[in-house]
């Protein structure tokens, strides 16, 4: 249960530490005083979601701290799952800095807000006014069956189902849509693919054509060069090879003067030897050059048509060879594509009947539940002062609206089933149900929230339940009934409760008045804890206003003695 709560600059309260007990807590106080300040900044402990609008005026950073005490089995079983030793209870913070950004602390160690989140969920269950809106929009109508019979878990097995078939049913589509092109594409790769097999494209063969090219355009040239080379080193007078020749025979005749020049003769023996290879090859290379118009027509066109390619495909003849291998896996996986769709149909209708089958379950379930609690709702407005009221929780499947052609009708999946529930209502006998949303009158309304709230937290194994004004639109004898209700409630779970009327707060283990004072030009928000006197004169204020009597406070003494002995 929550045993202490400290806050320190938030909205209007400075500095603000209670300690709250078991049983049945009343907070009360004049509109405006700060009641629901106290609800926002627990709703900050459990999750919410933190502004900088929240820090009180002039400061940089509010915090907000509650001590949690648990059966020593649920301490544990919290702690084990966030990895934290046992600490005696659990101390939750929540800090907000002027920024906007805030941090959460379990004993003293830093958690994410998700752990947040999931750790409120265990420990603290807020009942608001918002809830009538809530109640009233039929789409959550469902939630309220399913969450009151603990259908969720079935509902999230049918959820499994449901998004695998959804999965499914896109890809078909998009399969589908496929093969309604696939003619065209396949049309389309088998061209591509011919045109670039019939080129019989090799590697290197563009650069080999350029140089074939080159050559035979300056075919005169080269010849030219061949022809002069070959004359300088072999052909004309006064060769090269000539020379050289002239000039190793006097080098011999002076070997045999002196055997130095030995080396030298060599070396030119050698150098005539290149020289005769070099005119040699010059000849052989003038002899096949020759400029041949057809060749470099069909170079022309050959290179014409490796551009082309080129061009369409990728800028090189391996890109070019490259695309080719991904189109043709492309017309695999094209000629293949019946096969493709006719498994996935098949997967698809598989995961339609296990998600239908699933959700007809959910719904059969559902409708055990809404009868049962209908029964429990009808029981507890009885004593509500709500004897003639008629509740129907209204369970009907949702079936398309165009089934395929020869098939019957079949219901309509969606994510939380084939039901659309809607709660009805008959507030006068002999009148027909009705939707809640267009005849409940406010009175009607709380009360019907506030039975289903006295079901919902037998039920619910979170121990520290919050009311904040749920009271409004009803008074007099049904208030007493109430306050009796929530006093039930709190032999089981810790209950706070927020209210206006004296009847509920009666009932109390534990009296707190929350009040608006002002010091100086500062406004500061107070919570007391009542003694007998003090919460005599509260509950006689609540019930005649400011000036109070003696017969206001004769009447305060007999209802809070009234409703001891009723507790």
């Amino acid at each position: 249960m929550l045993t202490e709560l400290n806050i320190k600059n938030f909205a209007i309260i400075d500095q603000l530490h209670v300690e709250f007990g078991p049983g049945f807590n009343a907070l009360t106080g004049e509109t405006g005083a700060g009641k629901s300040i106290l609800v926002d900044a627990i709703n900050l402990l459990l999750g919410s979601r933190a502004s900088a609008e929240m820090i009180r005026t002039g400061q940089e950073e509010t915090s907000v701290e509650a001590f949690f005490t648990l059966e020593e089995e649920e301490e544990l079983k919290v702690l084990n799952r966030l990895a934290l030793e046992k600490s005696g209870g659990l101390l939750i913070r929540r800090l907000i800095h002027h920024s906007g950004k805030s941090r959460a602390f379990l004993s003293g160690n830093s958690i994410t807000l998700h752990m947040l989140e999931e750790l409120g969920e265990e420990l603290v269950n807020i009942y608001g006014q918002h809830e009538h809106h809530q109640f009233l929009d039929p789409l959550r109508h469902i939630d309220i069956v399913d969450r009151s019979g603990n259908l969720l878990p079935l509902r999230q097995a049918f959820q499994e189902f449901y998004t695998q078939w959804l999965k499914c049913t896109s890809d078909m589509v998009e399969l589908t849509a496929k093969q309604k092109q696939r003619a065209d594409r396949m049309e389309l790769l088998a061209f591509q693919s011919k045109e670039i097999a019939r080129a019989n494209l090799k590697v290197g063969e563009d650069e080999e054509l350029l140089s074939e090219r080159a050559r035979l355009i300056h075919a005169e040239k080269l010849h030219s060069i061949a022809h002069q080379g070959t004359e300088v080193l072999y052909g004309e007078s006064g060769s090269v090879v000539e020379r050289l020749k002239s000039t190793l025979q006097r080098l011999r005749e002076g070997m045999k003067i002196d055997p130095a020049l030995g080396p030298l003769g060599t070396s030119i023996e050698s150098a005539l030897f290149q020289a005769e290879d070099v005119a040699s090859s010059l000849r052989a290379y003038g002899e096949k050059i020759h400029f041949d118009p057809r060749r470099l027509e069909a170079i022309e066109s050959r290179l014409d048509e490796l551009n082309k390619l080129k061009r369409k495909y990728g800028p090189s003849i391996a890109e070019v060879l490259t695309f080719k291998e991904r189109i043709d896996e492309e017309r695999k996986g094209l000629e293949s594509l019946e096969d493709k769709i006719a498994d996935l149909k098949k997967t698809t209708a598989n995961l339609h009947a296990q998600a239908l089958a699933s959700a007809r379950e959910l719904s059969h379930q559902r409708k055990k539940v809404a009868q049962d609690l209908q029964e429990k709702v009808e029981t507890e407005l009885l004593t509500l002062g709500m004897k003639k009221v008629r509740l129907g929780v209204q369970i009907e499947t949702d079936y398309l609206e165009k089934p395929a052609e020869g098939q019957e009708s079949a219901p309509r999946l969606n994510e939380k089933g084939i039901d659309r529930v809607q709660f009805l209502i008959s507030p006068n006998p002999g009148e027909e149900l009705k939707p809640l949303v267009r005849i409940a009158s406010g009175g009607e309304l709380s009360r019907i929230m506030l039975a289903m709230k006295r079901i919902f937290a037998e039920e619910t194994w979170v121990r520290t339940l919050i009311f904040d004004e749920v009271d409004a639109g009803i008074g007099g004898g049904t208030a007493e009934v109430v306050g009796r209700k929530l006093k039930e409630i709190s032999k089981r779970h810790q209950v706070f409760c927020i209210t206006h009327l004296p009847q509920i707060a009666s009932f109390a283990d534990a009296h707190y008045k929350v009040s608006k004072k002002i010091h100086g030009e500062r406004t500061f928000v107070e919570v007391k804890r009542l003694n007998e006197e003090d919460r005599l004169q509260e509950v006689a204020r609540m019930l005649g206003g400011l000036k109070i009597t003696g017969k206001t406070l004769d009447h305060a003494r007999e209802m809070l003695k009234n409703a001891a002995k009723k507790s």
